[in-house]
């Protein structure tokens, strides 16, 4: 992953939503702020052990499913990134860490879980690039009054 998408994942401004799917097949969307990226990972800290995104989370490590994360930094870039989830730490030293760094960020907050995600596919959904990409693969889709104004020009 580039840097300008390890900047969108570790910038706690930029827009995170995980996308789990749940018993029925829908996907469930949740803002995620916890999400980050850390050594070739994305990482996400769960807070809640009952919440439908753990629940997702943990049914596409059991059925090996994918998951899907969008970045967005409003009005300026997106991306979004094909994740598959490969560990779930609810101990150790690792668990440990990011329970601490919880506890001095959050105060008096749990943490259910540490999920470990391995990053598959990024597709840069900013609108000038779809805008660009689409243009090139479909170029005889435009609009008639466009049509026109690019017929009349030399």
């Amino acid at each position: 992953m580039g840097n300008e998408i390890l900047e969108l994942l570790n910038d706690e401004a930029s827009v995170k939503i995980l996308v789990t799917v749940d018993e029925h097949g829908l996907p469930h969307p949740a803002v995620k702020s916890s999400l980050r990226y850390c050594g070739g990972e994305v990482i996400y800290l769960e807070y809640l052990e009952s919440s439908r995104t753990n629940r997702g989370m943990t049914r596409s490590l059991w059925y090996e499913k994918d998951v899907v994360i969008l970045l967005a930094r409003p009005g300026e870039k997106s991306f979004v990134i094909v994740a598959h989830p490969v560990r779930a730490l609810v101990c150790g030293k690792e668990f440990q860490r990011y329970y601490e760094e919880v506890q001095r960020e959050r105060g008096d907050f749990d943490l259910a879980a540490v999920w470990i995600m391995k990053p598959l596919a990024v597709t840069d959904q900013s609108l000038d690039v779809r805008v660009a990409e689409e243009t090139a693969r479909h170029p005889h889709f435009m609009h008639l009054d466009r049509l026109a104004k690019y017929k009349e020009t030399p």
